[in-house]
């Protein structure tokens, strides 16, 4: 397989090219704004939702880098209000995923997600981080060559951005069975992780069926690598915490010598503070006299 084996084979027959798209999108920027009439189609209802398991540390996609300010679209009332609970960053996310879906599957993909996007789809867009918007474009784009699903149900969209693509299942093959690289510097993660744990498993593979079985157990494998790394990363940033904590600032390092060199209450709110502590030491307590003590 190959970069162009991965793309749509009928992407002249689409009309404008997705740079072009993005050109377009670019000369007609702006802030979201609501449009007077409602929009023909309502996007449904989907009971599914992709668990946020980065939600703490989620990037934009790479291409939003290049974008400009999100476009001024024809948004309904609705949808306009959801864009506001969004930074700016947030929202040219969902509409770079929004359009390059609506590049791939066009009119197809109103009919099943409405002609603008919704609250559930925002929170999907944002929650991608790099690599899954890579991962979701491109086994989007081998769904297209294989005539799978036009487009996927939104389920099934949520577990492309977490699934790798055949691509990848095909170089992990290669390079771990029928031609071993030696060089583990040119492994990814996932080949590394199964070289070193899962190769009896993989030998015990059947050979009739091998393709098949390799592929599900490489996706099981590839999701408890990419569960891994969001351990490791939240463990990281709860380590940056606590060291960030533990080290004193310069405020804090100042307020202890004051302390220490007894100017605690020298400024004029440390005066008061003294006095209100002075004034109630000087209260006396009344105790109550029980009968006993008559």
């Amino acid at each position: 397989m190959s970069n162009k084996d991965s793309k749509p084979k009928n992407v002249g027959d689409m009309g404008m090219s997705f740079e072009d798209h993005l050109k377009w999108v670019g000369k007609n920027a702006g802030a979201p704004t609501a449009r007077q009439k409602q929009p023909t189609q309502k996007a449904p209802n989907h009971p599914a939702r992709r668990p946020q398991l980065q939600q703490e540390h989620q990037y934009s996609v790479p291409q939003a880098k290049e974008f400009h300010p999100v476009m001024e679209g024809d948004w309904s009332p609705q949808a306009a209000e959801d864009f506001s609970q969004y930074t700016k960053q947030q929202s040219k996310q969902i509409l770079y995923t929004w359009v390059m879906l609506m590049q791939a599957f066009g009119s197809k993909f109103t009919v099943h997600f409405g002609d603008e996007p919704d609250k559930l789809f925002m929170d999907f867009a944002v929650g991608l981080t790099n690599d899954g918007f890579e991962r979701l474009k491109a086994n989007l784009y081998e769904r297209l060559d294989e005539n799978q699903e036009w487009p996927p149900s939104f389920t099934r969209l949520t577990q492309l951005a977490d699934s790798p693509t055949k691509e990848m299942m095909y170089q992990a093959r290669k390079k771990l069975f029928h031609h071993p690289e030696k060089d583990p510097n040119k492994l990814t993660r996932v080949e590394r992780y199964i070289k070193k744990y899962k190769m009896n498993e993989v030998r015990m593979l059947s050979e009739q069926y091998f393709e098949q079985q390799f592929n599900r157990r490489f996706t099981i494998w590839f999701r408890e690598v990419m569960f891994d790394d969001m351990d490791l990363f939240e463990e990281e940033e709860a380590k940056k915490l606590a060291e960030s904590e533990l080290v004193p600032t310069k405020h804090d390092k100042r307020r202890e010598e004051e302390v220490q060199n007894g100017k605690a209450f020298s400024t004029p709110i440390g005066e008061r503070i003294k006095k209100i502590i002075e004034e109630k030491k000087s209260y006396v307590v009344i105790e109550d006299i029980n009968e006993e003590d008559e």
